[in-house]
């Protein structure tokens, strides 16, 4: 029976070599130079390559290992060197438990192979489990759940097709904690 993903279909890898991958994982370094532009945003998987050109990774076993997450969020030309572009990332995570052993690829990157979705499986439980989190307001009403920001007035409403049975149990007072990824699934199903 073929390996079957747990994980968003715009998931993507990125392999970057030497340390810069961990830089970006810790939040230390903000873009990862390239010279090419992309149109990508989303989360991008931090695989470390086993190339040396720019330096040594901060441990041997980060080598070959998916090692943490950001999200791409913009491309811009870099102003310091023509033609190469900086890639912004957001939201980094460095995992607790490093996933080794997983080959690269150039650009951003999709599973190839069972063992690149067996990966891609198991940094995504990481996420789901590191994520930032936050809380928010939440009311129900004649089938339609209220969420909004505990810091700003904005908010939107959806249908209840079955939601509010499972956000009620996690509810304290009137808040909910949701993480990005929750929080994002319940928007893209807001009323307009």
């Amino acid at each position: 029976m073929a390996v079957q993903p747990k994980f968003p279909e715009t998931l993507r890898a990125l392999s970057i070599a030497g340390p810069y991958a961990y830089l970006i994982a810790t939040g230390e370094k903000l873009s990862e130079g390239r010279s090419w532009r992309t149109n990508f945003r989303g989360i991008v998987l931090l695989h470390v390559s086993t190339g040396k050109d720019y330096g040594e990774p901060q441990s041997k076993d980060m080598i070959s290992s998916i090692i943490g997450a950001a999200e791409v969020y913009d491309c811009t030309p870099d102003p310091e060197y023509e033609g190469y572009y900086d890639h912004w990332m957001k939201n980094p995570i460095l995992f607790e438990k490093y996933i080794p052993n997983v080959s690269g690829a150039r650009n951003y990157w999709l599973p190839k192979t069972s063992e690149h979705i067996k990966a891609f499986n198991r940094a995504w439980e990481q996420i789901q489990q590191q994520q930032p989190r936050a809380f928010f307001k939440i009311h129900y009403k004649e089938g339609i759940i209220n969420i909004s920001s505990s810091r700003t007035a904005n908010y939107f409403e959806i249908k209840d097709d079955g939601v509010w049975q499972t956000l009620a149990q996690r509810i304290q007072g009137e808040e909910i904690e949701l993480t990005k990824l929750e929080y994002a699934n319940l928007y893209r199903n807001r009323l307009v």
